[in-house]
């Protein structure tokens, strides 16, 4: 059995996807999906899952029962050396360890430090003690502060590879286990840019959302935003408890939400999309529609340089409201230039997955 570590949640659609590309990149290294086993903050969004098992931690943010547990767990596995605790169990039952690709190994405030310690520290710790073979798929990892930030970088440097997708994240680990590549959406988009074919845009633009920490002039950007677009639909990525929620935080916007951004892909209406979620913006790109991010962290910018669109991603605590709404209009008027750039950089992204599968296989394989 193969292991798959850190999985969150699928009603969060960006993560689903990434739990999706990883089972098929193991497929594609020759490991079949009845033989994974996926450890999950929310295990029971997964049902369609062969085996499918409860990681310690609280997927709504929130102070519970679940959270306390995360912590007797944290402890003993700490105290222990990793002999008790259902991951430490599982661990003894695995082949190899995968995480999934993804960004949620930020420890850059005392919340986010205590959210890397309960929901991941101890599936850190089992893969950096194990003898079994140990890979983390392409991961935006810091910035690494305080005592937690120090103790999962000790633990990330003892990962036989450790795959990264962005720049920033390559100096901060420093580490020769570390290799930089695209994220595995970006991957994806490159192995499948081929046979996708462009929706015209029309119609009324998609904006997709989230609640931010520190958001500054965030807020007000994204408000005044929709009323630079003619009655832009908003779409609902995140549709989970507690406050990553999209649709709770676009009630407190005073917006109405428009139903499920997937739901709404399949539709031949919408127009250019704006997202402040990367797998939403790359989403959009997987289904032919042109799609500028707002980005909130590192990650954004490194998967579109990578796309070779890097004019197309803001930070979305500072963008300018007028320049974003200007390539909405420009991209809806002739998109033709956007796809030739991604189409331009496929090759290389292409061969940075058939290494990787190849280094998958090699190291769980064999």
């Amino acid at each position: 059995m193969y292991l798959i570590l850190h999985a969150f949640s699928r009603r969060n659609s960006g993560d689903g996807l990434l739990v999706d590309l990883t089972l098929e990149a193991l497929a594609d290294a020759g490991i079949a999906k009845q033989d994974c086993a996926i450890l999950a903050l929310d295990p029971d969004s997964f049902p369609e899952a062969h085996l499918v098992y409860r990681a310690p931690g609280e997927p709504a943010a929130r102070i519970s029962v679940r959270l306390f547990l995360a912590a007797l767990e944290l402890a003993g596995d700490t105290l222990t050396g990793g002999r008790i605790g259902s991951v430490a169990k599982l661990v003894t039952q695995a082949d190899g360890l995968i995480a999934v690709g993804g960004g949620y190994l930020v420890a850059d405030s005392p919340v986010r430090q205590i959210g890397v310690s309960l929901n991941h520290m101890v599936q850190i710790s089992a893969a950096a003690r194990v003898q079994i073979p140990t890979i983390y798929l392409p991961q935006s990892i810091g910035p690494l502060r305080g005592p937690v930030g120090r103790v999962a970088l000790k633990k990330l440097r003892k990962i036989d590879r450790l795959y990264v997708r962005d720049d920033l994240t390559l100096a901060e680990i420093g580490h020769y286990n570390t290799k930089r590549v695209g994220d595995l959406a970006v991957l994806k988009l490159a192995r499948d840019i081929a046979s996708i074919n462009p929706v015209p845009p029309q119609g009324k633009s998609i904006i997709v959302a989230r609640d931010l920490p520190n958001p500054g002039s965030y807020l007000d950007r994204i408000k005044n935003l929709d009323a630079a677009l003619p009655n832009p639909l908003w779409a609902v990525q995140a549709d989970t408890e507690g406050p990553r929620s999209d649709r709770a935080f676009y009630q407190r916007l005073a917006v109405q939400d428009c139903g499920s951004f997937s739901d709404l892909l399949k539709t031949d209406t919408p127009g250019v999309v704006v997202s402040v979620r990367l797998h939403g913006a790359i989403a959009a790109l997987l289904a032919g529609r042109p799609a500028i991010h707002l980005s909130y962290e590192r990650k954004g910018w490194g998967a579109y340089e990578d796309l070779g669109i890097a004019d197309y991603v803001h930070d979305a605590r500072a963008f300018d409201v007028e320049l974003v709404a200007d390539q909405v209009r420009a991209l809806n008027a002739n998109p033709a230039l956007f796809w030739d750039r991604i189409r331009a950089a496929a090759p290389v992204l292409k061969t940075q997955y058939g290494d990787l599968v190849s280094d998958l296989r090699a190291r769980l394989i064999g």
